[in-house]
């Protein structure tokens, strides 16, 4: 009895020391591998648009916390993202190849985007997407500001703070129309995308 009682009070105290086993796979460029995982399994499948047109589905596999278990989009004007992630804990859970999210209908809210003359045109939100976003994207000296509208859940995820090592930081985000501000800037907005563009899909 004093050992059942025993095992309990260390599984309550030190949850961390209990590792989870999960699949690790991403972007099909690899046969999936179990990897010990601190905290859950994640399955995600992330889409990316530019300019209304689908050019890729990315499905991953690999460990996650639950703040990074989310379904939403982004639609930064040019370029939108939808990722339609889910989490589990049990060992080797996260077999599941999600489909990608549908496009949804625009649902009344607008925010500001940017293009290569500045932030100030506007986005039709979409679907979940309740929040406004701003965030920078860093290339080399070169800092560019990315507005447009998110899903509640990516903010939640991103903390309102930064992506290390993926060159985007600065997110913040906003509730209410229009609410995340417009400015200028004299950078090519085409060449900006590609680093965003790598920190999602890699």
């Amino acid at each position: 009895m004093m050992t059942q009682v025993t095992l309990l009070l260390i599984c309550m105290l030190f949850p961390q020391a209990w590792s989870l086993n999960c699949y690790e796979c991403v972007l099909g460029i690899t046969n999936c591998q179990e990897k010990s995982c601190p905290d859950k399994c994640l399955t995600a499948t992330t889409s990316v648009y530019v300019d209304n047109t689908k050019i890729s589905d990315v499905n991953i596999q690999s460990c996650s916390t639950a703040d990074s278990c989310i379904s939403g989009s982004m639609n930064l004007g040019k370029m939108k993202v939808t990722n339609n992630g889910k989490c589990c804990s049990t060992p080797l859970c996260n077999t599941e190849k999600l489909p990608a999210l549908q496009r949804q209908s625009v649902n009344g809210r607008m925010c500001y985007t940017c293009d290569d003359k500045g932030c100030y045109g506007t986005v039709n939100c979409e679907g979940d997407e309740d929040r406004c976003i701003s965030l920078t994207v860093q290339q080399g000296s070169n800092a560019l500001s990315m507005k447009g509208c998110v899903s509640k859940s990516f903010c939640v995820a991103s903390g309102s703070a930064s992506t290390p090592g993926l060159g985007v930081s600065n997110i913040q985000c906003c509730d209410g129309n229009l609410c995340n501000g417009a400015e200028s800037y004299k950078l090519s907005f085409l060449l900006m995308l590609v680093p965003l563009l790598s920190s999602i899909l890699f």
